[in-house]
């Protein structure tokens, strides 16, 4: 039995349906009521939690899945403690993700959501005195130069814009200026937040952070919604401080009912669709249903989807459920 914590592409499933019976869970933190015996094959999305207590009820577990590109819902080093296979879609959502990045850093830059309300509920006077700022020439901070961050950058220097880099390595192979993460606050327009959750980067944007970044910057987050304090986030809108703040993620996901931030005029949210394209949605989950039914069927996977074995990594590359990583791919 293959069990869907959240649903997937259908021919994704249409995939799975063809090596096993499948069933979707009654919600993302709940197996379904069968004997754990016959589950062989987990697969979340973002939502479904893989955790060491629910691997370690399902002694026929072989292979786990994540259809996306991270892997920190899932305790990758439980699973291959118990030599399950874990299989995942690493590199798939760069160029989906970097767009949404884009989008989200114009739509704040140029009022996009402000302007399309008024003008809907008829007040087209609001053009009157309005003045945006344009991208071109201000200088945007990369937080992070993995696959997404690297594509970003190179979005955001075709839009004439001034690029800078930080990573918790510095790396060899990024023609982006690499700068101190002060530095890259204090002088960005356009802050993007595309570096991977783990123990060092969590709150990374705290109120110290905030007080570091220029008058008036924008802060774009495609990566984790822990990434940032939102309570000092708050205080910074609050104060005038921050010109905005532009995610596709939040912490905890889905947001709280009422929670004021969601309602703050210069605050806009999308809720962790930055992927979901209608070609990224679907090689999302067909690369990992097809290497699920490699394992299942007793072949070797695809390597590009397998997570390596365990091995000895410093700190600054190990993420949530202690993985090898790209310390800069979210």
């Amino acid at each position: 039995m293959i069990v869907l914590l959240e649903t997937v592409h259908p021919d994704a499933e249409a995939i799975l349906r063809g090596v096993d019976d499948v069933t979707l869970a009654p919600n993302p933190t709940m197996l379904p009521d069968m004997a754990g015996d016959e589950i062989t094959a987990l697969v979340t999305r973002g939502l479904g939690r893989v955790t060491a207590d629910m691997i370690e009820s399902l002694p026929a577990l072989r292979v786990v899945a994540r259809c996306g590109a991270g892997l920190d819902n899932v305790d990758t080093a439980a699973a291959q403690a118990r030599g399950v296979t874990v299989v995942y879609a690493p590199g798939v959502t760069t160029g989906a993700v970097a767009e949404h990045a884009l989008m989200l850093a114009l739509c704040l830059a140029r009022q996009t959501v402000r302007l399309a309300e008024a003008t809907a509920r008829g007040d087209w006077a609001i053009r009157d005195g309005f003045l945006s700022c344009e991208l071109r020439g201000r200088r945007a901070g990369i937080v992070g130069l993995g696959s997404i961050g690297s594509r970003v950058a190179e979005l955001s220097a075709a839009f004439g814009m001034d690029v800078v880099g930080w990573t918790r390595r510095r790396r060899s192979d990024s023609s982006v200026a690499q700068v101190g993460l002060d530095e890259l606050l204090a002088t960005s327009d356009v802050i993007h937040l595309c570096v991977a959750l783990a123990p060092e980067t969590t709150r990374l944007i705290d109120a110290t952070a905030l007080a570091t970044m220029r008058e008036g910057a924008l802060l774009v987050n495609t990566a984790r919604g822990q990434l940032v304090d939102l309570a000092a986030l708050a205080v910074a809108l609050g104060e005038g401080r921050l010109g905005g703040y532009a995610t596709d993620v939040w912490d905890p996901e889905p947001p709280r009912a009422g929670t004021p931030l969601l309602d703050h005029r210069r605050v806009l949210v999308t809720p962790h669709v930055a992927a979901f394209t209608d070609a990224t949605y679907r090689e999302l989950c067909v690369g990992p249903a097809e290497a699920i039914a490699a394992v299942l069927r007793g072949e070797p996977p695809a390597s590009r989807f397998v997570l390596a074995s365990p091995r000895v990594v410093p700190d600054d590359q190990v993420g949530a459920g202690s993985r090898p990583v790209d310390p800069d791919r979210p």
